[in-house]
């Protein structure tokens, strides 16, 4: 399936959710909303452990090169020397680690394959897209912006953006211009 229009993008999203293909939605996702939320995945992953990992998010990371040791290392700090300067280098210590991540939309699909076998839940609502209709699309160069629609008085904005010839939607939406 294509993402050359925004609807494209947003239809491709919709459809994998609705077969449960976390990596096609997570492919059609901005790489920048992707970080936040691989972000999240890999705390949710961990819980509150900072002195272990479970052997499938150790391999799952291990796969995707995320370095997860120095990041339970700077967890381990903020916990020893809490403050600003353990907060701030656990912070840049996950940047760094998503990074170095190739695919990022593969990396999340396994951590959030792990979260939902293990917890039952995870990073991202499996009801995203479901049910919704796009309408109110507007493009402007590289970006564009339109609104999903849930049901009857209920909607959001949306923004989306174009990359290498493919559009991509993004989570949370800028004002629109």
């Amino acid at each position: 399936m294509s993402r050359e229009t925004p609807q494209a993008a947003f239809e491709h999203a919709q459809a994998a959710m609705l077969r449960g293909d976390m990596f096609e939605v997570f492919a059609c996702l901005d790489v920048n909303d992707l970080k936040r939320v691989a972000a999240n995945a890999v705390a949710l992953s961990l819980g509150a452990r900072i002195d272990d990992a479970d052997e499938e998010v150790r391999r799952i990371c291990e796969e995707h090169r995320f370095p997860l040791e120095d990041l339970m290392s700077a967890g381990r700090r903020v916990m020893q020397m809490p403050g600003r300067e353990a907060t701030m280098n656990q912070r840049d210590t996950m940047k760094r680690g998503l990074a170095a991540v190739s695919n990022l939309p593969a990396f999340l699909a396994a951590l959030e394959g792990y979260s939902r076998r293990a917890s039952g839940g995870g990073s991202i609502s499996m009801r995203l897209f479901q049910n919704e209709t796009l309408t109110d699309i507007q493009v402007k160069g590289s970006r564009a912006w339109g609104t999903r629609v849930h049901g009857p008085g209920s909607s959001d904005d949306v923004e989306f953006v174009k990359r290498n010839g493919q559009w991509y939607v993004k989570l949370i939406a800028r004002p629109r211009v």
